[in-house]
């Protein structure tokens, strides 16, 4: 497994957040955690990181389902809509502090979604995203 570049955490939960930087820190595996408290700050971010190139874009997405105003599904749904699927190879795994299964169904139309995260983050759960991303890199050949 490598170093990820640059994680991105969208999520309004702001404890949830700092769990999950700490996480990410104590593990060691990103150069770069950056936090987004909503759907629209995210997109504005990542038109930023496109655009500016003063921050790389995300290789890691770690989406939360359940926000006020835009949930995960909308922002997958732009990110889509705006083509980012198509010009980055980022990965998005989704947090969730439920087992529904019209999630599970939802997620299956966006193949840059990799698995669900259970609230809170951990360390074999972050392992198991990762190892999830490297197989996809690997079964699709990508860098």
């Amino acid at each position: 497994m490598y170093k990820l570049n640059h994680i991105l955490i969208i999520d309004d939960d702001q404890i949830n957040n700092l769990f999950s930087q700490i996480v990410l820190e104590d593990a060691d595996v990103t150069s770069l955690v950056s936090v987004c408290h909503s759907v629209p700050e995210a997109l504005d971010f990542l038109r930023d990181a496109e655009t500016t190139f003063n921050t790389a874009f995300p290789d890691l997405i770690l989406l939360d389902i359940s926000m006020p105003t835009m949930d995960g599904f909308d922002f997958l749904d732009r990110y889509y809509a705006l083509g980012y699927n198509e010009r980055h190879k980022t990965f998005i795994s989704m947090f969730t502090s439920s087992d529904e299964q019209d999630h599970l169904n939802r997620v299956q139309k966006y193949e840059v979604v990799v698995g669900f995260i259970s609230k809170p983050l951990s360390l074999p759960t972050l392992n198991n995203i990762l190892a999830l991303q490297d197989n996809t890199r690997a079964e699709n050949n990508l860098p």
